[in-house]
């Protein structure tokens, strides 16, 4: 039957890569909303934008290589990138650099309440995102293998330094001339409860998913 073995195993796989890539392509592209909506972007993409303006690199150049530096440095600190790890930016970067292109060509939304509702949706999204991508399983986000890295070696809660790689990236993109803005403080402040509303919206959808495959093979 379809529901057992091999063909049970490569259906688990491509459905987790899916995730995979759908999650990346969402966070890619709820960014590049932030990113237009000129309010604020959250703290690594002020960092990221501070990288465009010091080496006028493309977005998704300056994205490979802040990610690919964060990677690297968690690698060192004991922590191995998974392929989720390595993939998903391969994936964001792009996406970032055609969705922001895409809405360039029309102008950011204009008044606070404007700007207040893009930006929350974006944040929706990526919450949404993140969901996917901790749902298949694939590798840690850049993020949190660093935050993880930097726990095993300091002792540290894993939250409390995720908030200081977060404060280090937002001061190091101020310093360099990375934007910043009212916007900026919300991301902070939302993203964490975004990123687990997102987790439990996509964990019910894949699990109600596969109650109904299984049932519908017998």
């Amino acid at each position: 039957m379809l529901s057992t073995g091999v063909p049970r195993r490569v259906l688990a796989v491509s459905t987790r890569i899916a995730l995979l890539l759908t999650g990346a392509s969402v966070i890619g592209a709820s960014v590049a909303v932030l990113l237009w909506n000129d309010f604020g972007p959250g703290p690594l993409d002020v960092f990221i934008g501070a990288i465009r303006t010091r080496t006028g690199l493309p977005l998704t150049l300056a994205v490979w290589a802040t990610v690919g530096a964060i990677m690297a440095i968690a690698w060192l600190l004991g922590r191995r990138p998974g392929f989720g790890t390595l993939a998903a930016p391969l994936v964001i970067g792009p996406v970032m650099q055609t969705v922001l292109t895409a809405l360039q060509e029309f102008g950011a939304p204009h008044g606070l309440a404007a700007h207040l509702v893009v930006h929350i949706v974006g944040i929706a999204g990526i919450g949404l995102g993140a969901g996917a991508l901790i749902v298949a399983g694939l590798g840690a986000g850049t993020g949190e293998l660093l935050a993880a890295a930097a726990s095993d070696r300091t002792g540290s809660s894993e939250s409390r330094v995720r908030m200081v790689t977060e404060l280090t990236w937002l001061v190091l993109g101020v310093l360099l001339g990375g934007p910043i803005g009212i916007g900026t403080l919300i991301v902070a402040f939302l993203v964490g409860p975004a990123v687990a509303n997102g987790h439990r919206v996509v964990d019910g959808l894949v699990t109600t998913s596969r109650r109904q495959l299984s049932l519908a093979l017998g």
